[in-house]
């Protein structure tokens, strides 16, 4: 691979990484709220991590005095591929503040510039950094070489401002840019820039801090302390004919690496690439030799020779200080003239720096956030199993009720139904017998009409007027009370008749019916024979006085008779006629009554099942609802088992990463 594809490479796996891990930070996202798990905390969560995902770069500071050729490299080491020069370079046009060249797509192109009196607040430069209203914004064309540059000469302003000020913005006199002047100085009118451009290696996640020397770093000591520590590559950028200046050690000494020895310095910070620059070896070559070979080798000795006296100032290591020509590689760029681009040596910077990039940081934070995202999905996970346990349950309640229901439904439907076939065959036969009824009804009333008690009442007596003689009369008193006892006789058997017809009919229906026994309602005539038997008494008694021997007038027996013997007599059948009547009709209603109520109750019945019934149906409809839900439960998990895969894919490609980095290394 060449380096300069290799470099490319390293931020294409970045941005690679970057839209990986959103991707699967979206994907969680929008499961959550497409299916109502979403809410403020897991969003703020997300736009965290989204946050967290996006802003991760990769950051590279230089760090050089001015004249050592910084913005030139930067140019040729990022920016050959524009075809112009993207920083201005020269003393001319040199930096006067901490410059930082980054692309966010959320902010416009252009400049954003931070005053030097920011100072004057009591305010962290973190702090300030991210307050937007703190900055002013000068806004250029990418594609305008003249609205860049335009833009680009705000960077070399400076100000005039009294010395009690500059001192009091921390500027002391290595940070003033000439001799006091009646009591003013001129100091850089800017303290930090931010440059936003669109280019495809700053949009992957390069962010290149470009540094104007010691003043600067003196003047910030927090950007000292807190940002040069935390970038993943420092290179400090030498002039390789002044070699190292007291200027230069001072940086890498106290700026830098933070002690003398480059292996404590590599133990403390062991992510952190630091490469030594020696530019502008362009300069070392020796013109006045003939042969070119031999000036070729010449500059080479003496490159060499200049290398391994850096390394022995700085401590380090001789392959870690880097020869280059930064203004033959552009030239080389621009002309596409690729014997400049060897003698410029920069592909040996460009493979240091991208083998020396650390990879480390996108796999740790892709770790944390996949850690992050698998926990929110494990709350999911337990709220759906929850929620699935809980349809089952519900589904498995409903389904028992449903079906107890039903076996009750179908028990009282059968049940129900079998005692209407036996109520409808009942009342069948109740009509059937209604008007033997009433034929019996007619011949009782006939057999217990006063009348016929009556009319023969008035027979005996004519039969005993005409009789003289008291063996007579007494034979005519038997015969009336012979003929009345076979009366009384004849209705008990008519009462017999009924009550076997309608007792049978009772007890049949009212077993098959299940009503229990039926009992008719009882009816005795003994009574009856004994209220006979006292008349028939009354009138031995009556005659016996009457006789004494003596012959009487028969119009006095006719007469006690008549009113007292056949009056009685005809009071007993109006009272069996009476009570037959009202028997008769209990008998009837005895077993119309129950049947009747047999079949309110059954009525009763037919609606309480299709209260039943309907209860069914709204128990199949609560059945399909929870149905529906348990269906709508388990897509879920099909989908969170495919986010979830989607994650364990994604958990495994940076384990991998992170294992072939260790094997690397």
């Amino acid at each position: 691979m060449q380096p300069k594809h290799a470099m490319t490479a390293r931020f294409a796996n970045l941005q690679s990484w970057r839209y990986g891990i959103t991707t699967q930070i979206n994907r969680v996202a929008d499961f959550l709220r497409i299916h109502g798990y979403s809410n403020g905390e897991t969003e703020a969560t997300f736009e965290q991590l989204t946050k967290a995902a996006n802003r991760l770069r990769i950051n590279i500071i230089l760090i050089a005095e001015s004249g050592r050729g910084k913005s030139e490299l930067i140019n040729a080491l990022f920016f050959s591929d524009t075809g112009r020069r993207f920083l201005p370079s020269g003393t001319k046009h040199a930096t006067r503040c901490v410059t930082e060249i980054r692309f966010d797509r959320e902010r416009r192109t252009g400049l954003r510039l931070l005053p030097i009196e920011s100072r004057e607040a009591p305010r962290r430069f973190a702090d300030i950094y991210e307050d937007d209203s703190a900055w002013q914004e000068v806004p250029f064309d990418a594609d305008i070489s003249d609205s860049i540059n335009s833009a680009f000469a705000l960077l070399a302003e400076t100000q005039r401002t009294t010395i009690a000020d500059a001192v009091s913005w921390g500027l002391h006199s290595d940070a003033i840019l000439n001799v006091p002047t009646a009591g003013y100085v001129d100091v850089p009118r800017w303290r930090y820039a931010v440059i936003n451009y669109p280019h495809p290696i700053l949009d992957a996640g390069l962010v290149v801090i470009d540094t104007p020397g010691l003043s600067a770093l003196t003047a910030e000591p927090e950007f000292s302390r807190d940002n040069i520590p935390m970038a993943d590559a420092v290179i400090m950028v030498l002039d390789a004919k002044e070699g190292v200046t007291q200027a230069d050690l001072t940086i890498w000494k106290d700026k830098v690496g933070g002690v003398r020895n480059f292996g404590q310095r590599k133990e403390n910070a062991p992510t952190q690439a630091r490469i030594v620059v020696l530019n502008k070896i362009d300069l070392l070559r020796i013109n006045n030799l003939i042969d070119s070979k031999e000036a070729d080798r010449a500059w080479l000795k003496e490159v060499d020779r200049r290398v391994h006296e850096v390394a022995e100032l700085l401590q380090v290591e001789p392959i870690t200080v880097i020869p280059v020509s930064a203004q033959l590689a552009l030239e080389g760029a621009f002309t596409n003239n690729q014997d400049l681009q060897l003698k410029s040596r920069l592909y040996w910077l460009e493979r240091a720096v991208a083998s020396s990039l650390p990879e480390g940081q996108e796999i740790a934070l892709g770790q944390d956030i996949l850690n992050t995202l698998s926990h929110t999905l494990e709350s999911v996970q337990s709220a759906l199993d929850h929620a699935r346990f809980e349809a089952l349950e519900r589904l498995r309640t409903l389904g028992d009720v449903r079906k107890k229901n039903q076996t009750i439904s179908d028990a009282l439907a059968r049940e129900t139904g079998d005692k209407r076939q036996s109520l409808a065959a009942a009342l069948d036969d109740l009509r059937a017998i209604k008007p033997i009824h009433g034929k019996l009804a007619a011949e009782l009333a006939s057999l217990t009409n006063p009348s016929i008690a009556k009319q023969d009442a008035i027979e005996t007596s004519n039969r005993i007027g005409r009789k003289l003689q008291i063996a007579k009369i007494h034979d005519a008193l038997a015969d009336y009370f012979s003929r009345t006892r076979a009366q009384l006789a004849a209705i008990d058997a008519k009462l017999d008749e009924i009550r076997t017809l309608f007792g049978n009919l009772g007890e049949k229906h009212f077993r098959l019916i299940g009503l229990g026994y039926h009992e008719l309602h009882p009816f005795a005539t003994n009574r009856f024979q004994i209220e006979i038997d006292k008349a028939e008494q009354a009138a031995a008694a009556a005659l016996k006085r009457t006789s004494s021997l003596l012959i009487r007038r028969a119009s006095g027996i006719v007469g006690q008779f008549e009113t007292v013997i056949a009056p009685q007599v005809s009071h007993i059948f109006e009272i069996a006629q009476r009570e037959s009547a009202t028997w008769m009709h209990g008998i009837f209603l005895g077993i119309e009554r129950p049947l009747a109520e047999l079949n309110k109750h059954l009525n009763g019945r037919a609606a309480k099942i299709e209260v039943i019934r309907a209860a069914e149906l709204d128990l199949a409809q609560k059945i399909a609802d929870f149905q529906a839900n348990l269906d709508v439960i388990k897509a879920k998990h099909a989908q969170l088992g495919a986010v979830r895969e989607s994650l364990e894919r994604f958990g495994n490609v940076l384990r991998s990463s992170g294992q072939a980095m260790k094997h690397s290394g």
